[in-house]
């Protein structure tokens, strides 16, 4: 009785039940339905006003489960969710770079997101999920570059591409409040990046402002000045990315 009471509760249903009503509630789930999986955040790519971003990922699938001849796709959106192109990277070293910028975007000036899917055509074992959270810095008129990791999972693939799904962050019936414990009174400029990480829309505010998100869109919120940001959503994990400027320092991290 106590294993079946477990499954269900682990279940697609069971974690939106606990999560409604607050009993134990579960945030984010892994809930994969096929076990040999590569999971990806959003990542956020900026190319905007002098923006170059830098993109550091591992060949995981290599380094520790001694696979080869593995590969990664890249998928790059705008802030609209419209798609931009896919990037196949078949020569993959343990430790790999790419520089995201206007020339590899087409010319596009603006920001929006990007996920990372390792593939392996010949590899099916079971129970194995990887995610590779990775690290984004972002370099702003020539300065050095601020490097946060990712933020969230949002979107899963199987390791032969056959297969994919999203929805691993969930939503509640009430509220969730989140307050960044941070001032922004002694900055240059700050900003805040959110991305929808789900297929619905969501609604948020920050103070008294209201915004809306598209599935899967994302936004850059100008902050500076604010002394206390306090930000309430159904969605139970959107956390959000901080740009701070200080003169010509910039720091990135999450909220």
């Amino acid at each position: 009785m106590k294993s079946l009471i477990k499954k269900f509760a682990r279940s697609d249903f069971g974690v939106s039940l606990r999560n409604n009503f607050g009993v134990r509630p579960s945030p984010i789930s892994t809930n994969i339905k096929f076990k040999f999986a590569s999971i990806s955040d959003a990542f956020l790519w900026r190319t905007d006003n002098d923006y170059k971003t830098t993109f550091k990922y591992t060949d995981i699938l290599g380094l520790f489960y001694k696979i080869e001849n593995s590969s990664v796709e890249l998928l790059f959106y705008t802030k609209d969710n419209s798609f931009i192109k896919k990037i196949i990277v078949n020569q993959l070293n343990y430790s790999n770079e790419l520089l995201i910028n206007k020339d590899l975007l087409d010319g596009i000036e603006g920001y929006g997101t990007f996920y990372i899917f390792h593939r392996n055509d010949n590899n099916s074992k079971d129970d194995l999920v990887i995610t590779n959270q990775c690290y984004v810095g972002f370099s702003y008129k020539g300065s050095l570059s601020s490097f946060a990791h990712g933020n969230t999972y949002v979107r899963f693939q199987s390791l032969d591409g056959k297969h994919n799904g999203s929805d691993m962050v969930k939503s509640s019936f009430s509220n969730n409040l989140y307050r960044i414990q941070n001032s922004f009174v002694n900055f240059t400029k700050s900003e805040l990046f959110f991305v929808n990480p789900t297929s619905k829309k969501i609604y948020f505010s920050i103070g008294a402002a209201k915004h809306t998100l598209e599935e899967n869109c994302s936004i850059l919120i100008d902050i500076s000045g604010k002394d206390d940001i306090t930000i309430i959503s159904r969605c139970m994990f959107l956390r959000p990315i901080i740009f701070n400027y200080k003169d010509d320092f910039l720091d990135v991290y999450h909220g």
